[in-house]
């Protein structure tokens, strides 16, 4: 079941099983393909996403900075600041992902005031790391 995975996702770890719940209504799972340009360094942010399976390359500037697996999430900057993606993130390999709209978000950031402190301190610690 989705909400006991997103158990040991960090992003959605300190919510309790029934604000998992919550959060996994606003997720859609989406299959990506070798190659694609999941996110774009500059572009408006409209999604943020939690990697399921797959890997993807992120990169800054045309450097690669890091790479991203199962479990870890991408797109927190952007939504939770309503602004631009900091990085590119392509996928490397075949991709299975979550994916919850800015919109989505919002709501679940009103409705568990918690979940949107710990998602900005996430963005601000991946900011200082980008």
């Amino acid at each position: 079941m989705l909400t006991d995975e997103l158990r040991s996702i960090p992003l959605f770890r300190n919510l309790t099983d029934r604000q998992r719940e919550l959060a996994a209504e606003r997720l859609q799972e989406v299959d990506v393909d070798l190659g694609t340009v999941i996110a774009r360094q500059g572009d408006f942010a409209y999604h943020l996403f939690v990697v399921r399976e797959g890997v993807a390359a992120v990169t800054v500037d045309g450097v690669e900075v890091r790479s991203l697996g199962p479990g870890s999430t991408f797109g927190e900057i952007g939504v939770v600041e309503h602004g631009r993606r900091t990085a590119n993130v392509v996928a490397a390999t075949p991709m299975r992902l979550l994916t919850m709209s800015v919109g989505d978000f919002d709501e679940l950031a009103t409705e568990l005031p918690e979940f949107a402190a710990h998602a900005r301190t996430m963005a601000q610690f991946r900011r200082k790391g980008t």
